[in-house]
């Protein structure tokens, strides 16, 4: 019987290692909206390489993210894009928010993944195009309005 209180007080205190962090749905949605607009509708590089999370910014230059997407894109630009859901990462400060482009009745599906929590503000670490990643999440929500 022993053993068990000392392997529930162990598991106990590792589950008290796990940070949680605060997120603001919307606040990430915003900002990824933002950067999906620059990005992929008005096609402004330098401004959506500035919404970009430091390491991101470390890893990739911004010519490399210029051929980046203008490789990838081959569809014409969405008119609009709009964030639609989000799945927080749990114990990670970062949240990742589906979005869908209106192309004139064709849809885009993107994913971007906003590094932060609520209390710094939030930045993009990557970003997905394609239906792939449009599967259900245990976590996944419709983001508030």
């Amino acid at each position: 019987m022993k053993s068990y209180f000392c392997w529930f007080l162990v598991l106990l205190g590792l589950a008290g290692c796990v940070d949680k962090y605060e997120h603001s749905p919307r606040l990430a949605a915003d900002k990824a909206e933002e950067f999906a607009s620059e990005a992929f509708v008005k096609k402004n590089y330098d401004a959506a390489y500035n919404l970009l999370a430091d390491g991101t910014r470390r890893h990739v230059s911004p010519e490399q993210f210029r051929q980046t997407l203008t490789k990838n894109q081959s569809e014409p630009a969405p008119r609009k894009i709009t964030a639609t859901e989000y799945e927080p990462m749990p114990g990670e400060k970062a949240v990742y928010i589906y979005l869908e482009g209106d192309q004139g009745g064709a849809a885009s599906n993107y994913r971007i993944t906003m590094e932060g929590t609520a209390a710094t503000g939030y930045k993009v670490l990557r970003f997905d195009r394609g239906s792939g990643f449009n599967l259900p999440g245990s976590e996944r929500k419709r983001v508030p309005q």
